[in-house]
C-alpha cells in the first residue's frame, strides 16, 4: 500500500501477524476488545462463519479507530478467522490439554476441512470485503505422537488444537490448498482483496 496507506490487523495471532511481515506489509496490531461468540447460530452455513467472525472483528476494532482515516489517505483494517470442520462439525480451539486431545483424536485418520475468513474494512465503515479460501487436509497420529504433541503445549489457542506450520506437527498433511488458509491468512487471497478493495471495486 502507498505511504499515506495504513494496515490495521485485527488480530491478537502471531502466526498472522509473521505472514503479512513475510510479504513486506506494514501494519499496525490491534485486537478486539469484546468477546467473540463461540457458537455459530444455526442459521449460518459453516463455511460463512470465518467471514462473520472476521467482520465482527473489524468492526469492534474500526470503532477504536480514532480519527477514523488518517490525514491524505486510508485506513484498512484486516480481520481474519480460521475454523477446522470435520464432516459437519466445526472443532474451535481446545479449552484445555483434554479437550484439545479428544479433538486430535476425533480428527486421526480422517480428512478434514481448514476455512479461513478474511474482512477488508474502511476505518469510516464506508466499505468493506468479505472472502473466504479452504484447504483440505489429513490428520494421523498415534496415541504416542498424541501424547507427546500434548506435552509441547502447541496445540493452545490453534483452531483444530494444531498448527501445520509447527516442527512438532509432522502428522498433517495439505492435500488440497494453500498453507497460509490453514496457519491462518490465505496470502494471495488477502493480496488480490486488498488490491481490489484499492480500486474501489
Amino acid at each position: 500500500m502507498g505511504k499515506s496507506e495504513k494496515i490495521i490487523l485485527a488480530s491478537a495471532s502471531p502466526r498472522r501477524a509473521e505472514l503479512l511481515r513475510s510479504e513486506g506489509i506494514d501494519f499496525e496490531v490491534r485486537v478486539n476488545p469484546h468477546k467473540e461468540p463461540h457458537r455459530k447460530p444455526a442459521g449460518i452455513p459453516a463455511e460463512l462463519w470465518p467471514m462473520c467472525l472476521a467482520f465482527i472483528k473489524a468492526q469492534a476494532v474500526r470503532a477504536t479507530c480514532q480519527p477514523p482515516a488518517l490525514p491524505g489517505g486510508r485506513t484498512v483494517i484486516l480481520g481474519a478467522d480460521t475454523i477446522v470442520v470435520e464432516g459437519e462439525r466445526i472443532l474451535n480451539k481446545a479449552r484445555d490439554r483434554s479437550h484439545a486431545r479428544q479433538i486430535l483424536a476425533s480428527l486421526s485418520g480422517k480428512e478434514h476441512r481448514v476455512i479461513t475468513g478474511i474482512c477488508l474494512m474502511s476505518a469510516d465503515g464506508k466499505r468493506e470485503r468479505l472472502a473466504n479460501a479452504t484447504a483440505r487436509c489429513r490428520l494421523q497420529l498415534t496415541s504416542r505422537q498424541l501424547e507427546a504433541y500434548l506435552d509441547t503445549g502447541l496445540w493452545k489457542g490453534k483452531a483444530g488444537a494444531y498448527g501445520i506450520q509447527d516442527d512438532h506437527d509432522p502428522f498433517v498433511t495439505l492435500l488440497e490448498g494453500d498453507i497460509t488458509t490453514v496457519i491462518g491468512l490465505p496470502l494471495e487471497l488477502v493480496k488480490r482483496e486488498l488490491a481490489a478493495f484499492r480500486r474501489g471495486t
